[in-house]
């Protein structure tokens, strides 16, 4: 029976895959299911014991156009005042980590622009940066980050950790500066165990992050309210009309930005060896290298795909694309 259960067959799946968009945002991201993502950032969190969650559209967090397009995969604020991002990450990304922080930028530049605001409400007048006062109590910013992929640690780093949380701290003390800023990453290209080997309500959520779309059926050790409620929104069956649509086009367009990647990095490879065995020089294969992955960001833009993605496939960077 448990082989049936977790065995990935070449049936019909029975259960969606959970780190497309589609599902991701159907279990974090909507209303009806805001208690499944307070139950799931408190198991996270731990320290934090979140009640109650708002969501804030994409739209209002960007600072111009431009900035709109750096766009979070769930946004929401706490009855506390704190906000959290919550991002989903299924393919490495090289500068992750700085990708986080700079995402803590725009709830930060936020507080102040509403700070300003309701000085200008409550005294009436119009916007002066000059008799505008603001005492900088900003509140908490938490990314939680799940990652499909490991990140490059210190020597010591447990090969099966795969939790991490980073706060601003003190080189030699380890005193905290400030509580403002919380990074929490879950790298489930380090969740290794098995389902005998689940200890906690932690590893099952891990587990069927990686493996739900594998089962045929509920395992014993998930025979419960919490996680029979999840396999209910990941069932396929369940799934209207546009759903299924919606569910189909999000593993179509994940499929598509692995492949994307993929050929690019072989192509560039390819053609920057035949250049450099024409040229007999290394210098040779660092320009084939090089115009090819010019040529196919050429294309990529033709094509409409956007300048962050074609900077993650080619290695270029954007300000190189955008002026192609």
């Amino acid at each position: 029976m448990r082989e049936t259960q977790i065995q990935e067959t070449k049936e019909e799946k029975a259960y969606a895959e959970l780190l497309c968009d589609f599902m991701f945002k159907r279990l974090f991201g909507s209303e009806e299911n805001k208690d499944v993502l307070i139950g799931f950032l408190n198991l996270i969190l731990q320290d934090v014991e979140i009640e109650h969650v708002d969501f804030i559209p994409n739209e209002n967090l960007g600072l111009t156009e431009e900035d709109r397009k750096a766009i979070f995969d769930i946004s929401c604020t706490c009855s506390d005042g704190r906000t959290l991002i919550i991002e989903m990450q299924k393919g490495y990304q090289k500068h992750f980590r700085e990708r986080a922080v700079f995402y803590t930028s725009y709830p930060i530049n936020s507080q102040g622009r509403a700070a300003r605001e309701k000085y200008t409400k409550e005294h009436g007048c119009k916007e002066d940066g000059e008799s505008f006062r603001w005492d900088y109590n900003l509140k908490p910013i938490i990314v939680v980050a799940l990652l499909n992929f490991k990140f490059d640690h210190s020597a010591n780093w447990p090969a099966d950790r795969f939790h991490s949380s980073y706060r601003l701290r003190e080189d030699f003390t380890g005193e905290v500066m400030t509580e403002v800023v919380r990074y929490v990453f879950l790298e489930l290209g380090r969740f290794r165990k098995s389902i005998g080997e689940l200890e906690s309500n932690f590893d099952k959520w891990l587990f069927l992050l990686k493996n739900m779309h594998k089962m045929t059926g509920i395992p014993k050790e998930f025979d419960t309210p919490e996680f029979r409620r999840l396999f209910i929104l990941a069932e396929i069956g369940n799934f209207t009309a546009e759903e299924m649509k919606q569910y189909l086009n999000s593993l179509t367009n994940m499929s598509d930005y692995y492949n994307i990647i993929e050929s690019t990095a072989e192509l560039a490879e390819k053609r920057g060896r035949e250049e450099g065995r024409a040229e007999g020089r290394e210098e040779g294969i660092e320009k084939g290298r090089t115009e090819a992955k010019l040529e196919d960001a050429r294309r990529f833009k033709e094509l409409g795909v956007g300048v962050e993605i074609i900077s993650q496939a080619t290695g270029l960077p954007v300000e190189t694309i955008e002026n192609l």
